[in-house]
């Protein structure tokens, strides 16, 4: 039954995904709200329709090298991976063109059927006790697309209301407005409609079967807002509030893992429990292809060979398309054959760690469970979240009796011999078994509990409470085999319990679409990157004005000049 939902919900959102852009035009155009919006039912089908521009952000490939592999955490070494080498321009903004779009589509699409609704109630259609966990909804997804925009662009144009004839032209040259007033605003909308209306039900966002945005992504929205403007009293506020919901377990961190296991975290576990919120993809051999691409650049690279099971067939392969033992892929990765993966993915130019991540963060000697290895390396890696993988259990690809033969192999990692001594893939937190082609089916972890844990630590320590921000830390690296820290053991100092926060996040939170806004917001992502990122082809471009994307030439002949990228003119 959750299948044949989740089933259900993504064929409707790729449904969407097709004909959202249209609909939305002859509902603008054609329909009023006095016309149309004159009940529950065509509220929600309105509200559904905001949906669509946020997943054409959040799967998208350049999304996940913005946030992740232009960091001191990922490289990619890749001459043409704009995104994660921070060769980008005005003229050549890459996946800020995506972002500015559906980033101000989705804006725009949340501000009408606000807009709508409310006239709908004004004329009687409806009454505001239905409307109001629909404007609820629609207020969390509107503070969404604010969250991304100011993110990853900064300063941008902000407003509120419905785009008609008469006001086009002055929306579209709005200047920059201030990136901290944008998000009090967002902050302002998340008490209003999850803390004091109580509009939505106080629950885990993929309780019950739903799949739509609820009161925890609004808690976490304004959380995440509120860190970025260093309202460190608000963060408390609205992560305490999503502590309510997902469990409080400062006393007692250890059961924090019994609760939301490490086997959860990887993209291949869907709409698990401690998910605030997913991007879903979904690939089916009946047809549906709602599908992301970020697996083929983060598994270990397959040889594209052909092999055959049975030793007597010749090497070439040439008779193994007439046998039924043989295979017409190759499930040959790096030097491991590793059924699991499967013989028809399609692998890209791989993102890899840094060795700031793989020799200082989580060297193979760590006994964190999310390194990959467990504590001396005597176990698979699977079940692991796997950050990192340095070794697997599988075959040689030579093996003609590989079922009997299933031990643990380094990769080569990129030498010709492997080991620990060599760069480790990315782990299989973000493989997806079984991938044709280059289809990835796994869900994207945006936001986790975990993250909101950690934004509580952060904001208890900025406020002075060094021990109780160590409780927090501790929730996490408990899961992950750590022993606690304590704030007399760092001899009471800030910066040093700072430091670990910020080593715990790229841990716990690792490819998880965060790193680059963390190292931004916290006024180091320059000198990290310059100093920790591998990528020749980064450390040639970037400069101090990559820490947020410029706002693309068009847009900015579009807004008559009035919008800029000073920043990338110095």
């Amino acid at each position: 039954m959750i299948r044949k939902t989740i089933s259900y919900f993504i064929c409707a959102l790729a449904l969407t995904l097709s004909l959202a852009s249209c609909l939305k035009e002859d509902m603008r155009s054609a329909a009023t709200s006095e016309t149309y919006y004159r009940s529950v039912s065509q509220i929600r089908s309105g509200i559904t329709g905001c949906y669509a521009p946020l997943r054409s952000i959040l799967a998208a490939r350049g999304f996940w090298f913005m946030t992740e592999a232009d960091t001191d955490l990922m490289y990619m070494s890749s001459s043409t991976a704009y995104d994660a080498n921070c060769d980008v321009s005005p003229a050549r903004p890459s996946i800020a063109t995506t972002l500015w779009r559906y980033g101000y589509q989705g804006l725009m699409y949340c501000n009408s059927i606000i807009a709508d609704m409310n006239a709908a109630v004004e004329a009687g259609y409806v009454t505001s006790g239905e409307t109001a966990p629909l404007e609820a909804e629609a207020q969390v997804l509107r503070a969404m697309y604010l969250y991304l925009l100011t993110s990853s662009f900064g300063d941008v144009p902000f407003y509120t209301e419905k785009v008609t004839e008469e006001n086009r032209a002055r929306i579209a040259s709005l200047p920059r407005m201030s990136a901290s007033v944008t998000r009090d605003s967002c902050v302002v909308w998340m008490k209003r409609w999850i803390l004091e209306k109580k509009a939505l039900p106080m629950q885990r966002t993929y309780e019950g079967g739903s799949y739509r945005a609820g009161a925890a992504l609004g808690l976490m929205l304004g959380a995440k807002c509120a860190i970025w403007n260093e309202d460190w009293e608000q963060v408390v506020e609205f992560t305490s509030a999503l502590e309510s919901i997902y469990g409080q377990y400062a006393d007692s961190p250890e059961t924090f893992g019994s609760d939301y296991p490490l086997t959860d975290i990887p993209f291949t576990r869907k709409y698990t429990a401690e998910s605030i919120w997913e991007t879903g993809n979904q690939v089916e051999s009946y047809g549906l292809q709602v599908n992301g691409a970020i697996a083929p650049v983060a598994m270990p690279t397959r040889r594209t060979i052909s092999y055959v099971q049975d030793e007597t067939e010749p090497e070439d392969g040439s008779e193994a398309m007439e046998d039924e033992g043989a295979q017409s892929g190759s499930d040959y990765y790096d030097g491991i054959v590793i059924p699991e993966l499967g013989g028809y993915s399609r692998t890209s130019s791989a993102v890899r760690p840094t060795a700031y991540y793989y020799q200082q963060i989580l060297p193979y000697a760590s006994v964190d469970l999310r390194s990959g290895e467990y504590s001396g390396g005597a176990d698979s890696p699977r079940g692991s979240s796997g950050n990192l993988a340095w070794r697997w259990s599988g075959y040689k690809a030579e093996d003609s009796e590989r079922e009997n033969r299933q031990v643990m192999f380094f990769f080569f990692g990129g030498s010709s011999s492997g080991g620990t001594t060599s760069r480790p893939w990315l782990g299989n937190k973000f493989w997806c078994p079984e991938m044709y082609n280059n289809k990835d089916s796994n869900n994207y972890k945006l936001f986790r509990f975990a993250d909101a844990l950690l934004m509580k630590a952060e904001a208890l320590l900025h406020l002075g409470d060094g021990t109780q921000a160590c409780k927090y830390l501790n929730i996490t690296r408990t899961r992950a085999g750590l022993s606690p820290l304590t704030f007399a053991g760092m001899m009471g100092s800030d910066d040093a319990l700072m430091e670990e926060i910020r080593r715990e996040r790229a841990k716990e939170l690792f490819g998880e679409f965060t790193r680059k806004y963390d190292l931004v917001r916290w006024g180091i992502w320059y000198e990290r990157t310059r100093a920790y990122n591998d990528s020749k082809y980064l450390q040639n471009n970037i400069r101090p004005c990559h820490r947020y994307w410029p706002i693309p030439a068009d847009q900015v002949s579009y807004s008559g000049g009035v919008l800029d990228n000073s920043e990338y003119a110095m």
